[in-house]
Formats: structure tokens, sequence, C-alpha cells
């Protein structure tokens, strides 16, 4: 009775030696699979991480790249102007009045065309008026006669007492010339400005 206890003690030994065993090999299995797991991890973390600091590839040959600006076009160009003076009023309306003239800028387009933006006060007007502009611009020719304006635009032959009138002197010179001499002032009281549309300024200037 006494052997055949010690032989179930041996086989229940041999037993939970073998259990154990299984356990321990699960556990260092399990143990490994979560280092796999974990490096694994580490290793896409890694790549997100490389892959958002990559300088982007070039761009084809054959087209350009997206921060180059566009081409230039032609545009009209516009200087901005701190020119007053005055003139008397239309004859056509009395009685006559002094009328103050501003030129708010002078614009060349792409065509070639010249337009002199100008506003008109009649500050010191008690009845309605009337104003010439095409009488007050010219552009001075040294080889001929000056160029008188194509055209006025502007309501400018009845203008109510103390209010405001705007309007444009047009002009036409070559597309390709981009300075030129303006003439204001009725002819007893003229004075000359240089614009030059290459720099965009202006000045007053002599002419003799």
């Amino acid at each position: 009775m006494e052997k055949i206890d010690k032989a179930i003690y041996v086989i229940f030994v041999i037993f939970a030696l073998f259990v154990l065993s299984g356990f321990y090999f699960i556990f260092d299995k399990i143990s490994n699979l979560r280092n796999d797991i974990k490096n694994l991890e580490l290793s896409i973390e890694l790549l997100k991480k490389d892959l958002a600091v990559a300088p982007p590839e070039n761009p084809p040959l054959n087209e350009p790249p997206t921060n180059t600006p566009p081409p230039p076009e032609n545009q009209e160009i516009k200087i901005p102007t701190a020119i007053i003076f005055e003139a008397s009023s239309s004859p056509l309306l009395s009685p006559q009045t002094k009328i103050t003239i501003t030129i708010e800028n002078v614009t060349k387009s792409p065509d070639g065309t010249i337009s002199v933006n100008i506003k008109a006060f009649t500050a010191n007007a008690d009845t309605y008026s009337a104003l010439e502009p095409r009488n007050l611009f010219e552009l001075v020719n040294f080889s001929g006669d000056n160029q008188k304006p194509l055209q006025v635009s502007g309501a400018f032959d009845s203008i109510p007492p103390k209010s405001t009138i705007s309007g444009s002197i047009i002009f036409k010179i070559d597309t390709a010339q981009n300075n030129f001499i303006l003439q204001i002032g009725a002819p007893d009281n003229v004075k000359f400005y240089e614009f030059n549309f290459t720099r965009k300024t202006y000045k007053e200037t002599a002419i003799g």
C-alpha cells in the first residue's frame, strides 16, 4: 500500500511539473508576443515621424512648381496726385465764379489711353455754373501742336452751387511711351507736370 501511495505521489509530482512547465511555456509565448506587438507599434510610430519630416518630392520636370507666380499681365497704371488749381467758370452761365479743380489721379491703360481724373468744387458759387475742362488740359508735344483732349466725361455743363462734380479728361499716347508732360490751367496761367509711368511719379516742371 505504501508503494502505491509513493507511486501516486510521484505521478502527481510529475503531472504538476508538466502542468507548470506548460503554463510557463504559455506565459513565455504571451510575453514574447506582447514584446513583438510593442516593437511593431514603435516601428509604426518611427515610420510616421520619418514620413512627417521627409522633404516633398521634386515636381515633374514637365510641370512648373505650384508656388511659381503667374506671369504678369498688362494692367492699368495709376499715379495719385495732389494737384490743385483754380479756373474761371464758363460764361455760358452767369455770373461767372472761381471753380477749384483737383486732379485725383492720372492713369495709363495698356492701350495707351490716358485718363486725367478730376473733381470740380463750386464752393464760391451761388447759382449753377459751368466749366469747360477741354480748354484747361493739353499734352505737350515738342515736335508739333499740343494734343487736345479726345474726350471729356462728367456733367460739367451744369454744376450746382457749393457741390462737387467728378469727371475724366481723356488723351491717347503710344503704348510704349511711359512719360509725358501735362499742361494745365488757362492760357494766361499754365503749369506743367511731368508724369513717369515707369517710376509711377510726377513733378512740376518748366518749359522754355
